[in-house]
């Protein structure tokens, strides 16, 4: 009895303690998601609705792209460059086309976001 008591206790802090994780994880991907759409929201200059579903296309993608990295017989590399594929696939509908370029120019860092100022 006293070692089912035990290994239910064990139990329950494991699942306590992930699910833990996991929340902080989710604020950090929120906190990070937040500044960046609003950063690029500033240079692209697009609604606030379409802010907001970039914010859950983005935040889908980092929660998936998490579990993938943390799994074990899966094939990363692979996965993710599916999750990628399938998150610029739903953010080209979300944004027009004049947005969409600019903003995989500065997804992909074609261009910065800071432009350089050359001093004389």
């Amino acid at each position: 009895m006293k070692k089912y008591i035990l290994l239910a206790s064990i139990f329950l802090t494991i699942v306590g303690s992930s699910s833990a994780q996991s929340s902080i994880i989710e604020d950090v991907f929120k906190d990070y998601i937040n500044n960046k759409v609003l950063s690029i929201q500033k240079i692209i200059d697009f609604t606030d609705e379409q802010a907001d579903e970039i914010k859950l296309v983005e935040f889908e993608y980092l929660k998936e792209v998490n579990a993938a990295e943390n799994c074990f017989l899966c094939n990363k590399k692979r996965r993710i460059k599916k999750l990628k594929n399938k998150k610029e696939s739903r953010i080209k509908e979300i944004l027009d086309l004049n947005q969409y370029i600019k903003y995989d120019a500065l997804e992909n860092d074609k261009i910065k976001k800071h432009p350089i100022w050359l001093e004389r």
